[in-house]
């Protein structure tokens, strides 16, 4: 009976220390770390939107927005989660000055290169020295047959 007693009593002596610990260790979770006093996040770059559009079919069906971005002093190009379109042989990516792209001569278009995937988020870097201000367009665009596969007007 003793026994039992003691058994117990050290069982729930155990439970009541290990409930005490558990409660004395909480911390509430904040709901933006980036308000923290000391702000972890002040180091974080932060992207910022120069230019989207929507993309529209023209010889093949091609969904989704295009953004232009800056992130750390680079800019991109993106496509996001929606991003679809049709497979084909040679597609590349281009930023093109017509808004509505009809003609591909060297002097209209930059190439970003190859398309990555007919679907889902991807990025494109632009080169340094293009000025995203003289382009009207994203475009996926079929070299091999030059054909437009679609486009997005900025």
């Amino acid at each position: 009976m003793k026994l039992n007693y003691f058994a117990a009593l050290v069982v729930s002596s155990l439970l009541t220390v290990g409930t005490v610990a558990v409660v004395d260790s909480f911390q509430p979770v904040q709901a933006n770390p980036c308000a923290a006093q000391v702000n972890p996040c002040a180091g974080a770059e932060i992207s910022a939107v120069e230019k989207t559009g929507s993309f529209e079919g023209v010889a093949h069906p091609t969904l989704g927005t295009a953004t232009i971005i800056e992130e750390g002093g680079k800019r991109y190009l993106e496509f996001d989660e929606a991003f679809r379109s049709d497979s084909g042989p040679d597609l590349f990516v281009l930023l093109h000055k017509e808004a509505t792209p009809e003609s591909y001569s060297s002097d209209q278009y930059v190439n970003l290169g190859v398309l990555q995937s007919v679907e889902g988020s991807q990025r494109y870097e632009i080169p340094d020295d293009v000025s995203i201000e003289d382009f009207s367009s994203a475009v996926i665009w079929c070299r091999q047959f030059n054909v437009t596969f679609g486009f997005a007007t900025f």
